[in-house]
């Protein structure tokens, strides 16, 4: 069991500006949770990964394409479709990847 409190995440800085994460469990290159905080105005480029993509907002909002999403929401990307994120507002969102779909 792994189990850790927000406040005590060891931020470090994302490749994206404006961006920090936190890594919270990796399984291998294919399958990971990262914590990410954004600060308002934060863009992430286009992108099209190759692997399911799962987003939850903790706080904050955040921009998906043409959907706003806020605490509590999710969205799941499949491999392939490309979309557009960006921070509204300071964010943080949880991102897991994985190789598998969702079940039927």
């Amino acid at each position: 069991m792994h189990i850790r409190s927000m406040p005590d995440f060891d931020w470090q800085a994302a490749t994206t500006p404006g961006s920090e994460k936190y890594e919270i469990w990796r399984g291998g290159p294919d399958a990971y949770m990262v914590a990410y905080r954004f600060k308002a105005g934060t863009v992430i480029k286009a992108h099209a990964p190759l692997i399911w993509e799962q987003l939850t907002v903790i706080s904050g909002r955040w921009q998906l394409n043409d959907h706003v999403l806020g605490p509590g929401d999710v969205a799941v990307s499949a491999p392939n479709e490309e979309h557009q994120e960006s921070a509204l507002e300071d964010t943080v969102v949880i991102v897991s990847i994985g190789n598998k779909g969702l079940p039927a």
